[in-house]
């Protein structure tokens, strides 16, 4: 009888185990990096810019120049750009490919294809096309298998281009994250338009040759003020193997 008690323990821990170690992750954000597209802002990197292309500058020109220069990356072009001027992991890494299970059709000019998660702009964004909410809808990232690889996923959740864009649609609080088909994990989202980034391990350069995909699908939104759409303004990437 004792016997069969503790086999029976064993197969019970044994299962608990194999489930735990099978179980998606839950990520969170390890990083928040402050979003500021600001009309204040816009006009700084103006000034900045005027006062870069003068021959001769006045001390209190130079003052402010350098108060300037400390307040970002001189190689911030715009407000808009999510990557600075200068070389990053894009330099020789990136997806070559961008789907959506759906989309918002064009408005008065404004594109919310999926393109619009995958132009390093904070313009723009990618809306779900459904009536509803957009649970199940997805994007999906296709990586050639020789890129460098990827170990972080930073998400500008919502519509971050204003306030009030950003207020009037929902915003995503849990996406599942697949990996060449396979569930991963989920990315835990705050309701926040700075930028989130998550560390999820090294992904690229498979032995298999076949390239890497990774698919984002909506789980649960924060609900918006005004529109029941939810839009992401942009999922890139950061890792290694870029130089």
């Amino acid at each position: 009888m004792m016997n069969r008690i503790l086999v029976t323990l064993l197969f019970s821990n044994f299962i608990l185990f194999a489930s735990a170690q099978n179980a998606p992750n839950n990520f969170f954000p390890k990083e928040k990096l402050v979003l500021d597209v600001s009309g204040k802002r816009q006009k700084e990197l103006k000034r900045r810019d005027h006062l870069l292309t003068k021959e001769h500058t006045t001390k209190q020109e130079k003052k402010e120049l350098d108060t300037l220069l400390q307040k970002g990356d001189e190689t911030v072009e715009s407000v808009w750009d999510i990557i600075p001027g200068g070389c990053s992991w894009y330099c020789s890494g990136g997806n070559y490919e961008i789907k959506a299970s759906s989309s918002l059709p064009n408005a008065n000019g404004i594109n919310y294809s999926a393109k619009s998660a995958n132009d390093l702009s904070y313009a723009t964004a990618w809306v779900e096309g459904r009536e509803d909410e957009g649970i199940g809808e997805y994007l999906e990232y296709y990586f050639e298998n020789q890129s460098p690889r990827v170990t972080k996923i930073i998400v500008s959740n919502g519509y971050v281009k204003s306030e009030a864009a950003w207020k009037n649609n929902n915003r995503v609080k849990r996406l599942k994250f697949y990996v060449n088909g396979k569930p991963y994990g989920f990315l835990n989202l705050s309701d926040t338009r700075d930028d989130q980034v998550f560390d999820i391990g090294t992904f690229g350069r498979n032995k298999n040759g076949k390239d890497l995909i990774f698919r984002f699908e909506i789980l649960e939104v924060y609900k918006g003020d005004k529109y029941n759409d939810t839009a992401i303004t942009e999922i890139y990437f950061d890792g290694i193997d870029d130089h």
